[in-house]
């Protein structure tokens, strides 16, 4: 039950976020339209900004499993794609600003997942420093080049896309990916 729950709190959201910009809804919107109680709603999320996020999370975790991709690259090839069905949701998405904002926990989310991809193909060891400056550059640039994509300021196939990403990414990480599924 506390999935489904979830999830009827998500698609609520999704149903939301497409008919109007994210700051315009408000957590008393998501309840009415999930005909959940407050309490359910916290019991769940603390905020709008994390019923935003947890759906890159999920959608995140879902094409960075290895039943699904054997690379970084098809990684990016699936985000492409799933955001130009999804443009609507996602413009309105990146109207979130601040610390909680779409783009920063994009850069986060995908920084964790590059490092826990890492460690599992170094015994756990993670990035070396020099790595982690990177890592940290490309998974900002990421998260504002998938912004400016999908507000259309490229003109860009989402498979070039994908191409473009994996040959911009450290070339020490670039070839690692899950050897076993991931616990979540």
């Amino acid at each position: 039950m506390p999935a489904r729950t979830q999830k009827i709190i998500l698609d609520a959201f999704n149903r939301l976020i497409t008919r109007y910009e994210f700051h315009k809804i408000s957590v008393e919107m998501i309840i009415e339209e999930a005909d959940v109680s407050r309490s359910t709603f916290y019991r769940y999320f603390k905020d709008k900004y994390d019923v935003m996020n947890e759906n890159y999370k999920n959608l995140l975790d879902y094409y960075a499993s290895p039943e699904r991709c054997s690379n970084y690259r098809d990684l990016y090839y699936h985000l492409f794609k799933v955001a130009f069905e999804s443009w609507k949701y996602l413009e309105h998405a990146f109207d979130s600003t601040g610390i909680n904002s779409f783009s920063n926990y994009i850069y986060e989310y995908s920084y964790q997942t590059a490092l826990a991809i890492t460690r599992e193909n170094r015994d756990g060891q993670g990035f070396t420093p020099q790595e982690a400056l990177q890592f940290d550059v490309f998974c900002y640039g990421i998260s504002e080049m998938y912004k400016n994509w999908i507000l259309g300021k490229y003109k860009v196939e989402a498979d070039d896309a994908a191409n473009a990403l994996y040959e911009m990414m450290p070339e020490s990480l670039k070839h690692y990916w899950w050897t076993k599924a991931p616990c979540n």
